[in-house]
C-alpha cells in the first residue's frame, strides 16, 4: 500500500496536509518562505478560518478556495491550488481577495482598521509565459516609480513548471517546497531536500498515513478523476480552437486568392476550379469587386 501513487497537487490531499491544525507548522513555514519572513519577523501563529470540508464530487467544480487563514498580525491569507490552466486566474484571485478584504468591514468601523489580505496561488501550469521567474509577486504600485502605495492586497503566483533545479544540493528553501509539490524529485533527491528543509520530513511522513487510509484515499481518487476530466475537457477545447483557427485561416487565404485572380480577369468558373472554392462564393466576390 505504501507504493500507491500520490499527486501532491491534488486539492483534497493539499487541504489535509496544509489546512489542518495538527500540521499548521508546515503551513506557517511555507507562508514565511513565500513572504520572505526571517526569524525576527516570521509568523508564528495561524488560525484556519473555514471548517475543513470534503471536496466536491466528481461532477463538482475543479477550482475551489482551498485554505483561508488569519495569521499573527491579523492579516488574512488565501492559499489556492490550481492544476488546470485558467488564464483568468489573476482576476479570480483578485475577486476572492477583494471579498476577503471588504468582508472585514462592519458598520461603525473605520478604513484604517482593515487588515491586509494575501493571496498565494500554487499553480501546476505556466500563467505568465514571458516571465522567467517561477515565483512572482503583484501589488498596488505607482506606474512610473513602482512605489508601493498600499499593502491591502498582495498576490503571489508560484508556477511550478518553471522551477528548474540544476543542483539538488544548492536548492533554496522555498524551491525545496516547490520541488516537493511538483512531485518531480526522486526519493533520494527528497532525502537531500529534507536535510536543508527538515519540515518536509513531516510532510513525507503524513503521506504514508494518507495513502493507507482507505476512506481518505478513495476521496483522493475521486478528485483525481475530476482533475483528469477537467484537463481533458480543456485540452479538447484548445484543440478544437486551434483546428477551427486553421480552417478559418485556410478559407480566408482562398478568398484572398480568388479576389486576386478575379482582378486579373479570370472567369469565376476558372477560379472556382483552380482553388477549389464554391462557384457561388466566387461569383459573390466578383460582384463585390465592382
Amino acid at each position: 500500500m505504501n507504493n500507491r501513487p500520490l499527486n501532491r497537487l491534488n486539492d483534497f490531499f493539499f487541504k489535509n496536509l496544509m489546512g489542518n491544525e495538527k500540521r499548521s507548522d508546515l503551513t506557517l513555514r511555507f507562508l514565511n518562505l513565500i513572504l520572505d519572513r526571517t526569524k525576527k519577523n516570521e509568523f508564528k501563529k495561524i488560525r484556519f478560518l473555514n471548517p475543513f470540508f470534503d471536496p466536491l464530487t466528481i461532477d463538482g467544480k475543479l477550482a475551489i478556495l482551498d485554505i483561508r487563514a488569519s495569521i499573527d498580525d491579523n492579516s488574512f491569507v488565501d492559499i489556492e491550488l490550481q492544476v488546470a490552466r485558467q488564464n483568468y486566474m489573476p482576476k479570480r484571485s483578485m475577486y476572492y481577495l477583494s471579498r476577503m478584504y471588504s468582508e472585514q468591514m462592519v458598520r461603525g468601523e473605520q478604513y484604517n482598521e482593515l487588515k491586509p489580505v494575501v493571496g498565494i496561488n500554487l499553480l501546476g501550469f505556466q500563467l505568465f509565459k514571458n516571465e522567467p521567474d517561477w515565483h512572482n509577486k503583484a501589488s498596488f504600485t505607482l506606474e512610473k516609480s513602482k512605489k508601493i502605495i498600499t499593502d491591502c492586497i498582495t498576490l503571489h503566483f508560484l508556477e511550478l513548471p518553471k522551477l528548474k533545479i540544476s543542483d539538488i544540493k544548492k536548492v533554496k528553501r522555498l524551491e525545496a517546497w516547490g520541488a516537493y509539490f511538483s512531485g518531480k524529485c526522486t526519493e533520494k533527491e527528497m532525502e537531500v531536500l529534507t536535510m536543508s528543509e527538515p519540515l518536509l520530513k513531516k510532510a513525507l511522513s503524513y503521506e504514508k498515513t494518507f495513502v493507507n487510509d482507505e476512506e481518505m484515499y478513495y476521496k483522493y481518487q475521486l478528485r483525481e478523476d475530476a482533475i483528469r476530466e477537467e484537463k481533458t475537457k480543456l485540452s479538447l477545447a484548445e484543440e478544437r480552437g486551434i483546428k477551427k483557427g486553421i480552417k478559418q485561416g485556410v478559407q480566408q487565404e482562398k478568398i484572398q486568392n480568388a479576389i486576386n485572380l478575379l482582378r486579373i480577369g479570370l472567369s469565376p468558373e476558372t477560379v472556382s476550379k483552380g482553388i477549389h472554392l464554391d462557384i457561388e462564393k466566387v461569383k459573390e466576390l466578383q460582384k463585390n469587386l465592382y
